[in-house]
């Protein structure tokens, strides 16, 4: 745990050239899940991750599902009194339902150096309405739209780093135990949750806002992504979410990966092959073995769209990403093609769980305190596997997976 006397973050915690020792420590589970198992499996990860701790879970706010969750920080409480009332009083184009709430008790301001954490409650307007501020009636979209406004137009003041439906992000620039006490997380325990991701360890490419800015998991409306890795495709990756016309709030490779599935999954509508080819790009020798029809789909997919070229993921990495499209969530998982990152997979018994970890007694600590059994495999390098389900937690396992 971190000392509880109150300690302002400084460059010196980002170590010489502003990224810490270790490796990112990374856990997902989705289905049956038992959030606190989930949360003590992963804090075995801990003395990889060093500090800056992030959880995401999925089925948290059941009374207000209909609703945007926006998780706000703000520098301090005065530029938190100056920007709120864009929400509150409806200047944002959103519009708030009840009152704001603060995520923290005011005690434990005097314990961390944290920003100003709130919580609201939001919907967007009408169609019309909609339809002339962002020139779309897709409530996703615009609501998108509106968090990229407001964070780019605040950067170094507020960012609003949650923003989905009845799900939450969950950030300390600390450790996971401090992040858990934080945020009181125990409370939701008893509550159906369906998913959780979560991350140790600042990143690699901290941006000039600071950690707070990067840390994991990253996330805009119901896109989320935790990653352990640096990837030496980043200038490519950046480039390549530029070419297509995507808006960054972040700016580590990390988000850019998030950017590509997104890009790749909801907005050019590609199938998980497609989506495959073009994050986990072939060696010309992997190519020469392909059908003449397979490469010509392979090569057309590349070829004709210059910035999904760009897209590659290069260098030691592995992810989890979870994208809603069409009442669905697709859990996108994956390693480098060259295995420098490890990513182990476990699958229950009963088929209702499924488990990601950098190091594989997770899943065997998981197992323990939940009571099942489970299957673990290391996955294959340059592959992804992809599960979908439901808003009740009910799993299918459509593409990639190796574990039945």
């Amino acid at each position: 745990m971190i000392n509880t006397k109150k300690r302002e973050i400084t460059p010196g915690d980002f170590g010489l050239h502003g990224v810490g020792p270790g490796s990112c420590g990374l856990y997902a589970a989705i289905g049956d899940v038992d959030l606190m198992a989930s949360i003590k499996s992963a804090m075995e990860l801990q003395e990889r991750g060093t500090n800056g701790a992030g959880i995401y879970i999925r089925g948290i706010y059941p009374d207000m599902k209909e609703f945007y969750a926006f998780h706000v920080m703000y520098l301090n409480r005065d530029i938190a009194n100056e920007l709120e009332q864009l929400i509150t009083g409806h200047r944002l184009g959103v519009r708030h339902i009840g009152e704001m709430e603060s995520l923290v008790k005011p005690a434990i301001y005097r314990q961390y150096a944290l920003p100003e954490l709130r919580r609201y409650f939001v919907t967007p307007p009408t169609s019309d309405e909609m339809m002339r501020r962002h020139y779309t009636t897709n409530p996703d979209v615009y609501m998108r739209r509106i968090v990229e406004k407001f964070n780019l137009r605040n950067i170094g003041k507020a960012r609003i780093f949650s923003s989905g439906k009845n799900v939450g992000n969950f950030h300390t620039a600390y450790d996971l135990a401090t992040t858990v006490k934080t945020y009181g997380l125990e409370k939701y325990a008893d509550m159906n949750v369906t998913a959780v991701l979560t991350h140790m360890r600042w990143p690699t490419s901290i941006v000039n806002e600071g950690v707070w800015y990067g840390i994991h998991p990253i996330g805009f409306i119901n896109s989320h992504i935790i990653h352990n890795g640096d990837l030496s495709s980043s200038p490519s990756n950046k480039q390549g979410v530029s070419a297509a016309g995507v808006q960054s709030m972040v700016g580590t490779d990390s988000e850019a990966m998030l950017l590509e599935l997104d890009n790749l999954l909801i907005e050019r509508d590609l199938g998980y092959q497609q989506i495959e080819w073009a994050m986990c790009q072939m060696y010309p020798q992997e190519e020469a073995k392909l059908p003449p029809e397979t490469f010509k789909e392979y090569e057309n997919l590349l070829r004709n769209s210059p910035e999904i070229a760009r897209f590659k993921m290069s260098g030691p990495s592995s992810f989890v990403s979870i994208i809603r499209k069409n009442g669905i969530s697709r859990i996108l998982s994956g390693r480098d093609r060259d295995g420098l990152r490890q990513l182990w997979m476990g699958r229950s018994d009963d088929g209702k769980s499924v488990i990601w970890s950098s190091e594989e007694k997770c899943i065997y600590q998981t197992a323990f305190l939940s009571g099942k059994n489970y299957k673990s495999i290391n996955c294959e390098p340059g592959r992804i596997t992809v599960f979908e389900m439901d808003d009740h937690g009910n799993l299918n396992g459509v593409f990639g997976e190796t574990l039945q």
